[in-house]
């Protein structure tokens, strides 16, 4: 028998700085496994936006990436295995939380995704062994376009990850 009750939506709860979001994804128990939605028709706040470029990152502990920041892509980040630390830093000049840093863990286990928006700095590095990152972001990457700024790792924001 099935059942025609709708399906929850995800729980979306705001960070420090606006636009930027948790995500805590429907995760469901299913043979000793669990199932997480990551996308679904309908959803709003998260996936308001078109999806034009989905792909993943497969990392391991010890690497770190450098500051990005968009102009005008929104990047919407999930975990799909392993856990990872996001470390944003709010670089609109006309946001109230302009120039601080907050660090935000995320687990695939747990169902956890980000949603950034342009504007804020971001990094990530992973805090097991491997982790998959997947990004639904929109637009697409174009290279001849590109809508990417980067800085350095270390010391960008007074931020340095600690152990």
């Amino acid at each position: 028998m099935t059942s025609s009750a709708p399906l929850p939506e995800p729980v979306f709860e705001d960070l420090a700085f606006p636009g930027t979001k948790l995500v805590k994804h429907r995760v469901v128990a299913y043979n000793n496994s669990i199932l997480v939605e990551a996308l679904r028709e309908g959803w709003s706040g998260l996936y308001a936006d078109s999806i034009e470029h989905l792909y993943w990152i497969v990392t391991h502990r010890g690497v770190l990436r450098d500051w990005g920041q968009h102009e005008y892509t929104t990047d919407r980040y999930s975990v799909v295995y392993g856990d990872i630390e996001v470390a944003l830093a709010d670089g609109r000049e006309d946001s109230p939380t302009h120039g601080q840093v907050i660090v935000v863990p995320l687990s695939a286990e747990r169902g956890e995704g980000l949603l950034i928006p342009p504007g804020v700095w971001h990094t990530f590095r992973t805090t097991t062994d491997t982790a998959v990152l997947l990004n639904a972001k929109s637009p697409s990457y174009n290279p001849d376009n590109v809508d990417k700024v980067k800085k350095p790792i270390n010391n960008s924001f007074g931020f340095t990850w600690s152990d």
